[in-house]
C-alpha cells in the first residue's frame, strides 16, 4: 500500500477495469471516475467504490483532457488510467499532456488498431499471420485469393471476437463482408473502424500470455490454455491457468509474446497476448496493453497465484513498486455456459451443482426461462460461467468443464402457423 493517498482517476471502468477501481480504492486512494454517463457506475457495478465522477466524451482524447482540466484534480492527479480497452490510446494521450506515466500514445494507438500492430510485428520479424487491410468487397476478394482459404475476415479496432468470421470459399466472404458492414458502432458507442483485416487460418492450439514487463523485461509471466467455441465462431469458453497442455513450449510462448510487446512500443506494465502455437511454433495472434479480461486477471491470476495485477498495475502508474511474487502455486479454470442452438429457453437445470462443487469458487447464471438464446457468435452471447481451483491445471479444467456439461437447457418448441382454415 502506498505510504499517502494518492488521486488516482479511470477513464471509464468497465467490465475488467472494474477491478482496477476497487484495487486502488481498497489501497486507500481518492478513486475518480472519468465516465460518459452519470448512471455508469451502477450500469458496470462499481457503485460504493469510487469518491467522484467526471463526465466527458471518452471517445475524444481532448474531451477526456479538458474534463480534467476543468476539474478541481487539474495538477493535482498521481495517476491516469485507462479501464476499458477503447480509451487506452485516448487515456495515453490526455496522460502525455498531463505530464503523467504512463503507456506511450504510439504503443497504445498500435495496440488498439490490429492493423497498425500487424504492420509492427511485420517490421520486427515477429512470427504472426498473413494479412491484408482491405476496404471493400473487391480487395477483400483480391486478398483472401493471395492468402488462400480459409481466411479470418474481422474489424480493425474490436474486442470480444465481434464481427469475426471464419471464411472457407469467396461466397463466404461476399455474405460476411456485408454483414460486417453493417456493424457501425461497438461498445461504448465507439465507431468501428471501415477498414477490415483478411487474415490466414492459423491452425494450432491457442493460449494467452499473461505479463507484466519493467523496462522490456517480465517480472511476471503465465500461460493461460485456451478453448474456443466450433468454427465458424471464435467466442472463448474455456480458460485454465496455467496451462495443462503443451507445457514444453511456455518459455517459446512467453518470449514470441515479449517480442510482439516490444515491436509495438509496450514495453512497461501489465498485458494480455494472445498466441497460436502452429506447427512451425508460436504466432501471435493479437496484443493487448492491459490485463487479460475474462476474468482471466480478476479471478484465476488470484485464485492459482495469489497475484493482484490490478492492484500491481496501479502501483506501476504512481511509480511505486509493483508487488508480483506469486504467494502461491495452484490452477484455476473458468468455463461459459453458451447455447447449441437458437432458440427461446424453456427451462434449466443441472445449475445448482456448481454451488455445491467442493471446487467451484465463484459462478453466475445469467440466463431464465424465457430468454431467446443464440449459438455464441461473440462474447456477449455467453450464458454463464462457473470458475473453479484445484491443485493441478487439469484437475481445475476438468472440474469446470464437468460443471458446466451438467447444465441442460431445454427449449421452447416453436409454433407451427395454422393451416388455412383450422
Amino acid at each position: 500500500m502506498s505510504s499517502k493517498q494518492k488521486i488516482v482517476a479511470f477513464v471509464e471502468p468497465s467490465f475488467y477495469g472494474v477491478s482496477f477501481a476497487r484495487a486502488a480504492y481498497e489501497q486507500g486512494h481518492q478513486v475518480i471516475a472519468i465516465v460518459s454517463s452519470k448512471d455508469n457506475p451502477a450500469k458496470y457495478g462499481y457503485e460504493g467504490i469510487y469518491h467522484d465522477l467526471l463526465v466527458a466524451d471518452i471517445r475524444d482524447g481532448d474531451s477526456i483532457y479538458e474534463a480534467i482540466a476543468a476539474s478541481p484534480y487539474f495538477g493535482r492527479l498521481d495517476a491516469l488510467i485507462p479501464a476499458t480497452d477503447y480509451a487506452s490510446h485516448l487515456t495515453a494521450q490526455a496522460a502525455e499532456r498531463l505530464g503523467l506515466r504512463g503507456v506511450p500514445y504510439e504503443a497504445a494507438l498500435r495496440a488498439r488498431n490490429k492493423d497498425l500492430a500487424r504492420e509492427a510485428y511485420e517490421q520486427h520479424g515477429v512470427p504472426g499471420a498473413k494479412y491484408r487491410k482491405v476496404g471493400v468487397l473487391e480487395e477483400a476478394l483480391e486478398a483472401a485469393e493471395a492468402i488462400g482459404y480459409p481466411v479470418v475476415l474481422k474489424p480493425t479496432n474490436c474486442a470480444s471476437s465481434q464481427g469475426v468470421y471464419f471464411i472457407k470459399n469467396g461466397e463466404e466472404l461476399r455474405e460476411a463482408f456485408v454483414q460486417l458492414q453493417e456493424f457501425k458502432v461497438t461498445y461504448m458507442d465507439f465507431k468501428v473502424r471501415e477498414e477490415y483485416l483478411i487474415e490466414e487460418y492459423i491452425e494450432g492450439p491457442e493460449f494467452s500470455v499473461e505479463l507484466f514487463l519493467q523496462e522490456g523485461t517480465p517480472v511476471f509471466a503465465a500461460v493461460t490454455e485456451k478453448r474456443t467455441s466450433p468454427l465458424p465462431y471464435f467466442v472463448e469458453v474455456l480458460h485454465t491457468l496455467p496451462t495443462s497442455v503443451h507445457r514444453e513450449s511456455e518459455t517459446a510462448l512467453i518470449d514470441t509474446a515479449v517480442r510482439a510487446l516490444k515491436a509495438i512500443g509496450l514495453v512497461n506494465g501489465p498485458s494480455h497476448v494472445e498466441v497460436k502455437l502452429s506447427a512451425s511454433g508460436p504466432r501471435i495472434i493479437e496484443v493487448n496493453g492491459r490485463p487479460g479480461g475474462d476474468h482471466i486477471s480478476s479471478d484465476l491470476l488470484v485464485q492459482a497465484f495469489g497475484l493482484d495485477i490490478f492492484a500491481a498495475t496501479v502501483n506501476y502508474y504512481l511509480g511505486e513498486p509493483a508487488e508480483l511474487q506469486p504467494a502461491r502455486k495452484r490452477a484455476a479454470a473458468i468455463a461459459y455456459l453458451t447455447a447449441e442452438r437458437d432458440g427461446t429457453v424453456a427451462g434449466i437445470s443441472g445449475h445448482e451443482a456448481w454451488k455445491e462443487s467442493p471446487y467451484a469458487v465463484r459462478s453466475d447464471l445469467a440466463v431464465k426461462p424465457g430468454d431467446d438464446v443464440v449459438v455464441p457468435r461473440s462474447s456477449d452471447d455467453r450464458l454463464g460461467y462457473v470458475i473453479t481451483a484445484a491443485d493441478s491445471p487439469g484437475e481445475a479444467k476438468e472440474a469446470a468443464l464437468a460443471l458446466v456439461r451438467h447444465v441442460t437447457i431445454t427449449y421452447e418448441e416453436a409454433q407451427l402457423p395454422l393451416a388455412h382454415g383450422q
